[in-house]
């Protein structure tokens, strides 16, 4: 039951408001995937900032018409997030001046480089097509946002396109896997488990016999130019829930966002074949990567399950105890 969309005039501020807080949180989410972080709602301040040597707290209220001492706790966040400073105004104590850091300029580049053309771009597509009056905008955005969110739609743009590995490709992913996951020195990315596990990460024997045994599940790879810089490993199971293994990208092109997109393509490719869930195994010790995970919308179901230490063909535990977090996301919202 939505009683707010019962009444849709009567109760339209607290439906603006609700609409309002999760159009800016997904705001907020696609600025931290382009490396801006800022407080949803705060980035009009920033825009009001840029190319201003400072404004006053008065003058950014009456900009954006809300009261002052909301203006105040509003600068107050950005301050501490270190995207402006606040100094008393040398002339009259009573004002306090508002200029932007070099990190603040940094976030409104940004902002008008990458997040606002994209923002902008997402909402005419959300309800461009939608006819009526301003009630009905709002109701179609209130569904279509819940069938996908302003992150998922982005994510979608964004998703990396990939193709089922063939024979000739097993050398290659090999090769990828062991050093996304193995990798040492200079060759090792983020993702490398060096320090908890030893050895390959997979042999060309191992993985021919893994797909040879499981031929209903699917590698795939991302191959932008000549290289294979990107796979996945996906596996149908029980009530439409799939594995999601092997996910790895070519350590020279990790931080670059490309993880995010691989992921989003491969969540698109089990969409669309009809899975609803993802579930996936990530070592409990390895924290970095399971919060990167939960970002993108996976959370732990407090099952574990434990390293074969017995089974060396994926690695040597190098740590007693090591155990694996079983992760989920639904795909349906």
């Amino acid at each position: 039951m939505d009683i707010l969309s019962q009444h849709p005039y009567a109760f339209l501020g607290s439906r603006l408001k609700r609409l309002a807080e999760q159009l800016q949180t997904d705001a907020s989410l696609l600025a931290e995937q382009t490396g801006t972080y800022v407080t949803p709602g705060l980035f009009p301040i920033l825009a009001l900032l840029e190319g201003k040597s400072h404004l006053t707290v008065g003058e950014l209220s009456r900009a954006i018409n809300i009261s002052q001492p909301a203006m105040t706790k509003s600068v107050a966040k950005l301050a501490e997030a270190g995207l402006v400073l606040i100094r008393k105004d040398d002339a009259d104590k009573r004002q306090s001046l508002v200029a932007l850091t070099d990190a603040g300029k940094t976030a409104v580049a940004q902002g008008q480089k990458v997040v606002w053309p994209l923002l902008d771009s997402l909402l005419r597509e959300l309800i461009g097509d939608v006819p009526g009056s301003f009630i009905d905008h709002i109701e179609a955005l209130e569904h279509r946002l819940a069938e996908q969110s302003l992150t998922e739609r982005a994510a979608r743009r964004r998703a990396l396109d990939l193709r089922p590995a063939a024979e000739a490709d097993v050398s290659a992913v090999v090769s990828l896997l062991n050093r996304a996951y193995r990798g040492h020195g200079a060759e090792a990315g983020w993702t490398t488990e060096a320090g908890l596990i030893d050895g390959e990460r997979i042999s060309e024997a191992t993985l021919r016999q893994e797909i040879q045994d499981k031929p209903h599940a699917t590698l795939l790879v991302w191959q932008p130019k000549d290289q294979i810089e990107g796979c996945v490993w996906l596996e149908p199971g029980a009530e439409d829930t799939w594995y999601l293994g092997s996910l790895a990208i070519a350590p020279q092109r990790q931080n670059q966002q490309f993880g995010r997109r691989l992921l989003a393509a491969a969540e698109g490719w089990i969409l669309a074949r009809g899975g609803r869930t993802v579930k996936m195994t990530i070592i409990e010790a390895r924290d970095t990567l399971l919060d990167w995970y939960e970002r993108r919308g996976y959370r732990r179901t407090g099952e574990t399950e434990p390293f074969p230490v017995s089974d060396t063909r994926f690695g040597i535990s190098t740590q007693p105890g090591l155990t694996f977090a079983v992760l989920t996301k639904s795909l349906v919202q």
